[in-house]
């Protein structure tokens, strides 16, 4: 009996094969996607070095030369290798592209993925999110000590801003759920764990997954909800009420938001560009006067902020603060400067070829749109796109909405 089942065993490791392999690492990459950078960049490499040398390769390639999202993807990262011959430093275009790679896993998930790893992949990404916030809660109430994460900022393995939208997203993509989920004790779950990720992100410190959220929850309600009238003002009710009980509950809700409504007032009044916010505006500013002055092709990609320097010191001596900008903190802005109008063309057509797939799936149709307006929101004052967490947020989920939609057209 034990020499059977010891063949039976042989036998099926015998018959897993390489797509098997690479659908068991995906359920763990999304999984570990939002709690550790390292397992993002060994699993990324490992999930490609596999789909190389998986099953039916050529049919894979064939189905990547069709899919529009993912030829726009590999436009824009072309074309921005292609900007290094007029970016005034190459080796800085370089150091700038080198973060792309983490886009490979979208042709991997896109490809191979199988149906019932689609959803595994959602809740062990739903996993990953839930031990981030108990972490986060923790560091909040002060219960222990996790590596930067402070008492201000909650946030255990991300900034703050890549971590409010996530929190966001992982909030939606709950209600999404809570309405099409029939077990009514996975309906309480998914209840209690949107409550929990949307307190969460009205701890944090975040404002930009706040403003992604205040947004983006009105579309979830138009998309569920028959009745568009109700469902405006129902889910401007709940967003009020969310933001009065933050508002009096959370002192860094309290404190952000108010430091906000400062920012704004200092430039307004005082033409002062020296917060949080102004920094931002004087950045996206002077990135609108460069872009104007380089429209067609941008002044390539580079790591350095040279150009925006230049620009301040030439004409804007009041907002030499702005100097210190890493970034534009605006994708568009950011994509404009660099690569011109072409650029920030392929890096729109990428999020609306995402809401062009025909998804027959409501609730993964639903969960789509949910997740640009929540990325696209959010890229206004980061560059999400060019980060290590939220890149790879984008490859996993864009990944599983091609996955999707393939499937469906295979049935």
């Amino acid at each position: 009996m034990n020499q059977l089942a010891l063949k039976t065993g042989v036998q099926k490791l015998k018959n897993i094969t390489i797509n098997d392999y690479i659908n068991y690492i995906f359920a763990l990459y999304a999984f570990l996607l939002p709690i550790s950078r390292s397992a993002i960049s060994i699993l990324s490499a490992l999930l490609f070095i596999l789909w190389l040398f998986s099953n039916d390769f050529k049919k894979k390639i064939e189905f990547i030369k069709s899919n529009r999202v993912i030829l726009y993807f590999l436009a824009f990262v072309g074309f921005s290798i292609l900007s290094l011959f007029w970016s005034e430093n190459i080796n800085s275009g370089i150091y700038y592209i080198r973060k792309y790679w983490y886009f490979l896993v979208i042709l991997v998930i896109a490809t191979t993925i199988q149906k019932r790893f689609i959803e595994y992949g959602t809740s062990a990404f739903l996993m990953g999110m839930l031990i981030s916030e108990i972490l986060s809660y923790g560091v909040f109430f002060e219960l222990w000590h996790f590596k930067y994460a402070t008492v201000d900022f909650p946030n255990p393995f991300m900034n703050h801003v890549q971590y409010s939208m996530f929190l966001a997203f992982t909030s939606l993509l709950l209600l999404n759920k809570i309405f099409y989920e029939q077990n009514i004790k996975l309906k309480i779950f998914y209840t209690l764990f949107f409550l929990t990720t949307t307190a969460n992100l009205f701890l944090n410190a975040g404002r930009t997954g706040q403003a992604a959220f205040t947004i983006s929850i009105f579309i979830v309600g138009f998309l569920n909800i028959k009745n568009k009238i109700l469902a405006f003002f129902s889910i401007l009710i709940l967003v009020v009420s969310t933001f009065y009980i933050a508002y009096q509950t959370s002192p860094n809700f309290k404190t952000r938001f108010d430091i906000g409504v400062s920012d704004i007032n200092k430039i307004i009044e005082n033409e002062d560009y020296c917060t949080s916010f102004g920094l931002r505006l004087g950045a996206w500013s002077v990135g609108g006067e460069i872009f104007l002055d380089n429209p067609i092709l941008g002044i390539g990609v580079t790591n350095e902020m040279d150009s925006l320097k230049d620009n301040i010191t030439k004409n804007h001596t009041n907002m030499e603060c702005v100097k210190d900008m890493p970034s534009y903190h605006n994708i568009y802005v950011q994509s404009a400067v660099h690569l011109g109008i072409i650029g920030l063309f392929l890096y729109l057509m990428i999020f609306y070829s995402i809401l062009k797939l025909k998804i027959e799936d409501r609730y993964y149709f639903n969960l789509m749109i949910i997740f640009v307006s929540v990325y696209s929101v959010s890229s206004l004052v980061e560059t999400m796109f060019h980060e290590q967490f939220s890149a790879a947020l984008l490859a996993l989920f864009s990944g599983i909405f091609i996955a999707q939609n393939r499937i469906e057209n295979e049935a």
